[in-house]
C-alpha cells in the first residue's frame, strides 16, 4: 500500500485487534466443551476464536437439539468468569490520535453479533464514538466473505480505495481481500506473520496505525 494515499476511512475488528478477549474467551470454552463431548485443542480453541457464534457451534459439531442448551451454558460460565477482556496496550492512545484527524471516519466490523457487541463493548470509550459498528447480524454472510466490509462501505458512502481494515486473522485478510480493501495485519494481540497468506502492511504496535491517516 501506499502510504501517501491517505486514508479516509478505518475499520477495525475488535477480538485480538482492539480487545484481549482470548484468554476470557479461551476459560469460558474449556469449560463449556467438555460438557458437550468435546475436548479442544489449543489449535482449535484459536481458530473458532475467529468466528461467529454459528460458526462456532458448527465447528465444534454442538448438536442442533442442544444449541440452546449450549448458549445457556456459555452465557452461564461467562457470567462467572472473573478475567475480563481489556483492551490492548496503546489502543486507547492510538483512538485519541485518530479521533482527532480531520476527514476520517472510523468503525469496526466484527463477527460478533449486535446484541454481543452492544452488551459487553459499551464499556470502551473508544466503541461509542465509531461512525459504524457492523456485526454478524448485519449481512447474510459474515467474514471471511466480503459482505461485512461492504456493508460498511455502502452505509458510510465510501469506495474500496478509501479504506483500511485493520485485522488479527486470515479470516480479516481475506474478507479485505474478496472486498478490495487495504489490509493491516494487527501484531500487537493475537496476530502473527504466519496468519497472513497475502504480504499485507504489518502494523506491530496501535501506534503504527496512525501512519495511514
Amino acid at each position: 500500500m501506499d502510504l501517501r494515499m491517505k486514508k479516509k476511512l478505518i475499520l477495525f475488528d475488535v477480538d485480538g485487534t482492539l480487545v484481549d478477549s482470548y484468554p476470557y474467551y479461551e476459560k469460558i470454552m474449556l469449560a463449556a466443551l467438555p460438557k458437550f463431548g468435546v475436548n479442544p485443542s489449543q489449535a482449535q480453541l484459536s481458530r473458532a476464536f475467529t468466528m461467529t457464534a454459528k460458526q462456532e457451534v458448527e465447528y465444534f459439531k454442538i448438536p442442533v437439539g442442544r444449541l440452546d442448551e449450549w448458549f445457556a451454558e456459555y452465557d452461564a460460565i461467562a457470567q462467572k468468569v472473573e478475567l475480563q477482556p481489556e483492551a490492548y496496550p496503546g489502543v486507547d492512545r492510538m483512538f485519541d490520535h485518530l479521533l482527532a484527524a480531520p476527514d476520517v471516519k472510523l468503525g469496526i466490523v466484527t463477527s460478533r453479533t449486535t446484541a454481543d457487541a452492544q452488551e459487553n463493548l459499551q464499556s470502551f470509550w473508544w466503541f461509542q464514538k465509531m461512525s459504524l459498528i457492523v456485526t454478524s447480524s448485519d449481512t447474510k454472510h459474515p467474514k471471511p466473505s466480503a459482505e461485512p466490509l461492504q456493508f460498511a462501505l455502502n452505509t458510510l458512502g465510501y469506495q474500496a480505495e478509501d479504506a483500511f481494515y485493520i485485522g488479527d486473522a486470515d479470516t480479516d485478510e481475506s474478507s479485505a481481500i474478496k472486498a478490495k480493501v487495504a489490509f493491516g495485519g494487527a501484531l500487537w494481540g493475537t496476530g502473527t506473520r504466519d496468519n497472513f497468506k497475502s504480504e499485507p502492511l504489518l502494523l506491530d504496535s496501535p501506534e503504527d496505525v496512525i501512519m495511514i491517516v
